[in-house]
């Protein structure tokens, strides 16, 4: 009777539409702080290698308090190998992980698992070639053995694109050995059962330091990327404010070890990186080249390794790299770092 007095229906619908507004506000206000909720706070943060390259950046970052200053933890977890790392990553054990090559990632995003390349802390192949007492030139290196870890693995790819840019031909001029790992193809080059081997960093200045010769430093020579970041597209889409500040966080590490070498050892021992100081400090110098300035992925060298696995019948040839590359939420965190002063455009 009351509502028909002061004009029935009109005065209903007005009390109603200031309860829908009422509550519109309510779930604006809540539906914030739950959603930040939502975003992850500890990752786990899987490497294939314990290498100062790989690690250093991530170290340092740690060390400086970049992450923390994101509002994150890191856990870093080792597994060796990438078939491993990427049942770890689509199991959900770990949320990121930095792998040694696009071949892995590509070819699990060919069999339909949930995997994406989002960033590379290396546009650069992280191997140093060195030669034997009666090879110190690639020239020289015609007619002869080259060893690498296996056939189809990171190493022989590499090789085979530096040898086809120096105009030799990786299946008739020379012959590529698979060997196995560091200290087996330390002992064949030493016992001249080889003519070359790719080393990493930290290996490669032992063998320098005995005076085997350096033939080329692909750190600067060949841009193919080899410490590629990858996650889940779950990880993307459920914790997209988590992963900006991740990579906000590792940029600005990365950063810091680019353009300070004293300091980032030091960081780096600090944070739990072992090593002779004088091999680490002279290994720096080879891999420091290789780094990323700000995560950017060298789109030439995955398709490299696109190309390679689809002529090698590997993965099929409509993969492409949009289906494999994920870099909306880099570009979102460089564009936040840019705009805060600590990226330079």
């Amino acid at each position: 009777m009351r509502d028909e007095l002061l004009g029935g229906e009109p005065v209903r619908q007005q009390r109603l539409n200031r309860g829908l507004v009422l509550l519109a506000f309510l779930v604006v206000f809540l539906s914030a702080p739950f959603s930040s909720a939502q975003e992850k706070k500890a990752l786990r943060v899987l490497f294939v290698s314990l290498s100062w390259h790989n690690q250093l950046p991530v170290r340092a970052a740690m060390a400086k308090g970049y992450f923390r200053e994101q509002g994150i933890t890191i856990e870093p977890i080792f597994i060796r190998g990438g078939p491993a790392a990427m049942a770890a990553l689509v199991s959900g054990d770990v949320d990121f992980a930095s792998v040694g090559g696009a071949q892995a990632p590509i070819r699990s995003r060919a069999r339909g698992l949930d995997i994406y390349i989002i960033g590379s802390i290396s546009n650069h192949v992280n191997y140093t070639v060195l030669g034997s007492k009666n090879a110190k030139t690639v020239e020289e290196l015609r007619g002869k053995i080259i060893g690498v870890t296996g056939a189809g693995a990171f190493s022989d790819f590499a090789i085979r694109v530096f040898l086809k840019r120096n105009n030799i031909d990786p299946d008739k001029d020379v012959v590529l050995r698979p060997i196995g790992g560091t200290t087996v193809r330390a002992v064949a080059l030493e016992k001249g059962l080889i003519a070359a081997a790719p080393f990493s960093s930290d290996d490669a200045i032992r063998l320098l330091n005995r005076g085997y010769p350096l033939i080329v430093n692909l750190n600067e020579a060949l841009r193919i990327p080899q410490s590629i970041l990858v996650t889940r597209g779950e990880v993307l889409e459920k914790y997209p404010e988590t992963t900006k500040r991740f990579l906000k966080a590792l940029i600005l590490g990365i950063r810091l070890v680019k353009t300070n070498k004293k300091e980032a050892i030091q960081l780096g021992y600090e944070n739990g990186l072992k090593g002779e100081p004088e091999i680490v400090t002279q290994s720096y110098d080879l891999f420091n080249p290789g780094y990323t300035s700000d995560l950017s992925i060298a789109m030439d060298g995955i398709q490299l390794m696109l190309d390679e696995d689809i002529a090698s019948g590997l993965v099929d040839k409509k993969m492409t790299l949009d289906r494999v590359i994920s870099d909306r939420i880099l570009k979102q965190a460089q564009q936040e770092l840019r705009k805060e002063g600590r990226l330079k455009p």
